[in-house]
């Protein structure tokens, strides 16, 4: 009798307990919506630490809500005038193209990612026969993580790395490097295809950089 008063008493006691520390956690008393409104108003590094905190926090921090507060109010007109000049691709044999940025001019102590923007005419061809390879690295460095993929493949083929970006044009990420601080020089952005195919038919809006977080 007295054992199972104990065990009541201890019980409850735990869960007063459990009940406090509810109350104390934040991710308790407020909803994911007022979580990741917060975080927005921090800074893209500190939303980053803070979804390392815990999972109610790095699922709110993962929103592209919060992300969008850290871009300029008028970034979706920055974006769509951001070439506006494009390359249109008659007929070539061998195919290449090299961009170049300094990274001084990057936010440091970030990962950026490159995509080719890309759409085809419908009288193309080549690009389905022969992958394209993709290579991003710092200028001067033997370290490059090459990639391939195809630019058009075969409708019964899934797409390698590209996606539609929903404005008519299609992106590929081509690879991506970590700007530490600014330091490192000059950041290339390359893809070629040197095979003996004849290719035709894409316009290459530009290649775009852009920070990539934890994705």
């Amino acid at each position: 009798m007295y054992f199972q008063i104990i065990f009541k008493i201890q019980d409850n006691i735990e869960k007063e307990l459990s009940s406090e520390r509810s109350k104390m956690d934040i991710t308790f008393v407020l909803p994911a919506r007022c979580i990741s409104y917060i975080i927005s108003l921090t800074t893209p590094r500190d939303a980053s630490r803070l979804s390392l905190a815990c999972p109610a926090f790095k699922s709110a921090a993962d929103l592209d809500s919060v992300w969008e507060k850290f871009l300029p109010s008028d970034y979706k007109e920055i974006i769509s005038n951001s070439f506006p000049e494009v390359a249109k691709l008659r007929e070539v044999w061998w195919f290449e193209i090299i961009a170049r940025i300094e990274t001084r001019i990057l936010s440091s102590k970030t990962n950026y990612a490159a995509y080719l923007v890309f759409k085809f005419v419908k009288s193309r061809q080549g690009f389905d026969a022969r992958p394209i390879e993709f290579d991003v690295y710092f200028e001067g460095s033997n370290n490059h993580k090459r990639r391939s993929a195809l630019l058009d493949p075969p409708t019964k083929v899934p797409p390698q790395l590209s996606q539609d970006r929903g404005d008519g044009w299609t992106e590929i990420e081509m690879g991506e490097f970590f700007n530490e601080n600014g330091d490192d020089g000059t950041a290339v952005c390359k893809l070629c295809e040197s095979g003996s195919v004849q290719k035709r038919g894409i316009i290459i809006q530009g290649i775009e950089l852009r920070p990539k977080y934890g994705k």
